[in-house]
Parts: C-alpha cells; structure tokens; sequence
C-alpha cells in the first residue's frame, strides 16, 4: 500500500484548498454493512467542505468498478453521508465506467472524481469544477420549500431528505451550494443543522437574481397525468385576473414525463405540459403550482398582461 488516509487528505487539501478534520469514526455503523464489504475497507471520516464524508480505502485488491458501485450504495445507506473510495491505482479503461456509475474516488497524485461534492479533477490537471453560478433546481426546491411549504431552518440534510422524498447526497450538494452563496449556514457537530437568519421576503429577495425557471421543456398531451398540477396561463387565472387559456396548461415532474412518455409528444394535444426540473407537487397541497415557481416561469414573458399579473404574485404573497 502506498497510500494511506494522510496521503488522501494532503492531497484533497493542495488540490481544493479546503481543510480536513479528522472525525472519529463511529465502528458501529459498520455493523449495518454486510460482513464481506465492512472486511474489505479501512474507514476513515472527515470533515471537509463543511460536510461530514466517509474515506473507504480497500484493504485488498480486485474490486472491481461495478462493485465500488454497489458497495458506495451499500455505505451511503448506512452511514447516511458521503462516501469516497480512496484507491491506490485505477486502469485507464476504468475510469470511465467509475465515472459512468458516478462513483466517488480519489487516485492520489492523479484523479479526484467526487460528483456528490460537485468536484471534478481530470487527471493531472489542478483544475475543480466552479459550483454554477445559477442556482441549481434542488437548491431552488428548498428555497421555494421553506419559503412556501415548510420551514426547513433547524433540520438536517436526513430530515429534508425524508421529508421531500429526494436523496441524502443531492440534498447534501444543495445545501451546500446555498451556504456557498450565502443563503443559508449550516451548524452542529456530525449531524449539521440549516440554521437561516434571514426572512422568508428576505431570502426570495436575494435568491431571485439566482433562481431560473423550472420549466426544462414543453409537450403536448390528450389526457392529464396523475399527479399534474395546473401550471402556467391556466394558474395565473387562477391567482390574479388574467383569463384562462383555451388550452390548459399543467406542469408535472421528469419523473412522472418518463412514466407516460407514450401519451405526450412535442407538437400536438389538447393539454400543454410544462416538464419541470423539480417536482411541482413539492410545493403545492393542492391542484395549482405555487406562486413563487409559477412567477418564475412567467416573469419573463414578452405580454404586458403577464408582467402586470407576475407583479401581483409578488404583492399578494403571504411571507
């Protein structure tokens, strides 16, 4: 073994600029991964980047990428946090199936591919993947989520991710991006808390420049999917004096376009579908999309009539 955990982190700080902190590992929760993967990793955790993560370093030889895959699953599952596998060497062709599956892992000295953190180092290159710039669409659902749902100031990564439904490391990676911009700061120990200072007017106010509308693209249908929401013209008639469109407009999720992918298509149909990059439900205890993402699908349209209305979604918000 020519590595070993002061290696990794040396190399993780030169490379991000961020410091690491060694966490004591709880043995524990190895006893919730089955016998054969717990025997063939040393665990190491740290703080770093302000997220608690878990360095799984092979103690043998052999696994191979579609295990690391299977075996990351395994690991997130049961320690509820970030995994990454700190691997000695990896074959060229290797590479690109670790990366296909999205698996976490730190050559030393040459590649750091960790994707849940939005890192990403090419081999030899010291170069790291900027967060974007534009909030990305799950950190605008916790926007939204706290701002019209639920308030989230308090709660864990755990706890958001059970109570949206999403997954722990998306979450995790949200989170993050807005204490990088700003808007919101996480405290605590091992299980770090959302702690928020700002209003929820104050928040939508420095969030907006940042947010985009969640609309990825427009289809046609004949039928109205299960767990659509009315969206778009349709919704600002029902919020404001704006008159309903003929054609209805609904706004559904990625998720529920794949599953009937057989009734839609991009030109023709008596009901418009807006594909939407989050989950509209999330936001909404009823038929219609809230207000603030239904102000940022339409804030942009060329019509008067629209922009006047837009204004009234504002006005009328209950903070």
């Amino acid at each position: 073994m020519k590595y070993n955990i002061t290696s990794v982190t040396d190399y993780l700080e030169e490379l991000t600029g961020f410091k690491t902190r060694r966490l004591t590992h709880a043995k524990g929760e190895e006893k919730k991964l089955p016998l054969a993967i717990a025997t063939s990793y040393s665990f190491y955790d740290l703080e770093f980047m302000e997220t608690q993560v878990t360095i799984a370093i092979p103690t043998g030889d052999g696994i191979m990428p579609m295990q690391l895959a299977k075996h990351q699953a395994k690991m997130i599952e049961a320690f509820n946090h970030t995994v990454i596998f700190a691997l000695e060497s990896v074959a060229s062709y290797q590479i690109a199936r670790l990366t296909q599956a999205k698996v976490d892992f730190i050559v030393p000295g040459k590649i750091v591919f960790i994707p849940s953190m939005l890192i990403v180092l090419r081999e030899l290159k010291n170069t790291v993947k900027e967060m974007p710039e534009k909030m990305p669409p799950v950190a605008q659902l916790l926007v939204l989520y706290h701002l019209e749902t639920r308030i989230i100031d308090g709660l864990t990564a755990s706890e958001i991710a059970e109570l949206t439904g999403l997954a722990y490391p998306t979450i995790n990676v949200a989170l993050r991006w807005l204490v990088t911009n700003g808007i919101i700061a996480l405290t605590g120990g091992k299980q770090k808390h959302v702690h928020i200072t700002m209003s929820k007017e104050e928040i939508w106010k420095k969030s907006l420049p940042l947010m985009t509308s969640p609309i990825e693209r427009i289809l046609f249908t004949d039928k109205k999917p299960e767990g659509s929401l009315m969206a778009g013209e349709t919704a600002m008639g029902h919020y404001t004096m704006l008159v309903e469109p003929a054609t209805p407009v609904i706004a559904i999720a990625k998720a529920t376009a794949k599953e009937n992918a057989a009734m839609m298509n991009k030109e023709y149909g008596d009901i418009k579908v807006e594909v939407w990059k989050y989950s509209p439900a999330l936001l909404s205890e009823n038929e219609w999309a809230d207000r603030l993402s239904l102000y940022l699908c339409m804030k942009d349209s060329e019509d008067e009539r629209i922009q006047m209305e837009c204004d009234t979604l504002i006005k009328e918000m209950k903070w």
